[in-house]
């Protein structure tokens, strides 16, 4: 029997990173009672990295695994390990893939070098900074956060391209987690800026290995039973069926991210022609595999005409990633604030561990009113999200909790771990709805320090355009209450769950929440519009 009394073959190839995946698959058909050896075979893609091609080009076209699939065919080898991104969807005539590994970390990593930073910026880094990459599909995202940045293409394995930042030769590089982490790369030396969906979106399948078998070789069809892992495998072939159904081989720029939420299939997309155009996003609740022909349909539209105008009830400045992100992908966008706001004198208490901010309101309001006075000693910072944790930064501020997504009891349980046992105080809005306060079970003495007033504008101009976007439960309250069908002929888009909750209180129907309450999440609902 194959691998019992005969040693399995393994193709990989002969990269550090390709040689611990194959002995990691070797090390886990061993722990089952087979016997496994490696073959190691040079593909196209090894011999090409030093070329001037860019990734993106070898990414999903062979250049990595067909010598590894002849190789299969012609019986050299059992079996061949691949980098699921790599592996082009199609497989050749006589080849199955036959198993999936568990999912390692599946994002991207920003890399910086400390004479690269600025914390006070958006990814942390510096202005007109150099970043090396040579994805399109990171070039594409990375541009659409910091247009001012400067990309120049990376090439070499792991360790060569760790080691050309370490040198200065750029400020930042981009790289997958999940390599970084199997090769346990020292990056004690570099600041890290985890890439995570839904900000960013990694490539279909990263982080996943794809076991590559002959079709009608059924003792190894058996062998991959101990391979595979079911959860990975439903969430990478949805990824691979947008990669598929987009032509995704081709040179485009292309991010698909899956997750199973609540027993719910989520698939977030990431598009855009060539990576020097805005990439177009957008998220797929309840996936099944026909849908990627919707994302098809939405993203690679070029009728802007057709496109909806937008309203967003906030006071959005110039430059503003959602406002520019829209005008560039051709939708008509206005704003304007929904509220009034006063700043209101507040006495700091000595003695606080933490201050959590769960507005950019209440850290504009509280750094006003402590203008000229220095902060507690030894004070940490929490923010509610990563738009909340970037306001703190922009004042040269540490942040040492950010939350994520828009459940704000998970949230809460998140920083109650960090918090237990520590005083925090909470700068907010005088009719504040606690909604974080009001989840914590840890032994954390919270307090409410109000540090401004708002209210509704008793004067508002109903909206005329096709889809308006609330960002706050008072700007729900606010609008609806001088036009309560307000919302008839027109999509309505929210920020988040508790101002969901209140737009349902205004009787409004048929509204889309924001997966998280920041600007690339509500671009994703504008966009599926």
């Amino acid at each position: 029997m194959k691998g019992k009394n005969t040693p399995i073959i393994i193709g990989t190839r002969g990269s550090e990173l390709a040689l611990w995946q194959a002995n990691y698959t070797k090390s886990v058909l061993e722990e089952q009672g087979f016997m496994a050896e490696l073959k190691i075979i040079k593909t196209k893609g090894d011999a090409t990295q030093q070329w001037n091609l860019s990734f993106d080009k070898m990414e999903g076209k062979g250049f990595f695994t067909k010598e590894l699939e002849d190789a299969l065919l012609a019986g050299e080898i059992d079996m061949a390990v691949h980098s699921c991104k790599d592996l082009p969807t199609n497989n050749p005539e006589g080849l199955t893939i036959s198993a999936y590994s568990k999912r390692a970390n599946p994002f991207d990593i920003l890399l910086i070098h400390p004479e690269g930073l600025d914390d006070t910026k958006m990814l942390q880094l510096k202005e007109n900074a150099l970043v090396g990459t040579s994805s399109a599909r990171r070039k594409t995202q990375l541009q659409a956060f910091r247009p001012d940045i400067e990309l120049k293409d990376l090439r070499g394995n792991v360790p060569t391209r760790v080691g050309r930042l370490r040198n200065k030769e750029y400020d930042a590089i981009v790289l997958a987690s999940a390599g970084l982490e199997r090769l346990q790369v020292d990056l004690s030396d570099f600041i890290q800026v985890p890439l995570r969906a839904p900000m960013f979106i990694p490539a279909p399948a990263q982080g996943v290995l794809a076991y590559q078998i002959r079709e009608n070789d059924t003792a190894m069809q058996s062998v991959c039973r101990h391979l595979q892992d079911e959860a990975t495998a439903e969430i990478a072939q949805a990824e691979r069926q947008v990669l598929h159904d987009f032509d995704g081989g081709c040179q485009m720029p292309l991010g698909v991210y899956a997750e199973k939420v609540d027993g719910e299939l989520l698939v977030w997309v990431a598009q855009s022609a060539e990576w020097k155009q805005t990439p177009k996003r957008m998220l797929k609740r309840g996936f099944a595999s026909q849908d990627s022909q919707i994302f098809i349909d939405k993203l690679k539209s070029n009728q802007p005409s057709a496109v909806p105008s937008v309203f967003i009830t906030s006071d959005l400045s110039s430059g503003d990633y959602l406002i520019d992100t829209l005008n560039k992908i051709g939708y008509s966008v206005n704003n304007e604030s929904f509220i009034e706001f006063k700043k209101q004198s507040f006495e700091m208490p000595e003695k606080v561990n933490w201050l959590f901010f769960s507005s950019k309101n209440g850290v504009k309001y509280f750094l006003e009113g402590m203008s000229g006075k220095s902060l507690p000693e030894g004070v940490k910072l929490a923010a509610i999200n990563q738009g909340t944790a970037l306001a703190l930064k922009e004042q040269g501020l540490a942040v040492h909790f950010t939350g994520s997504g828009n459940d704000l009891e998970a949230i809460a349980h998140h920083f109650g771990q960090m918090a237990n046992g520590d005083k925090v105080l909470f700068p907010q809005a005088k009719k504040s709805m606690q909604s974080v306060q009001k989840y914590l079970q840890y032994d954390t003495d919270s307090t409410s320090l109000v540090v401004y007033t708002n209210r509704p504008k008793q004067q508002l101009a109903e909206r005329a355009e096709d889809i308006l976007v609330f960002t706050s439960p008072l700007s729900a309250q606010a609008y609806f209450t001088l036009y309560p069908e307000g919302y008839s002929g027109k999509k309505i888009v929210s920020i988040g769950k508790t101002t969901t909750r209140k737009l349902q209180e205004m009787h409004v129907p048929d509204i889309h929440t924001a997966y998280e309450p920041t600007p690339w999440s509500l671009l994703d609902e504008i966009i599926a519009l």
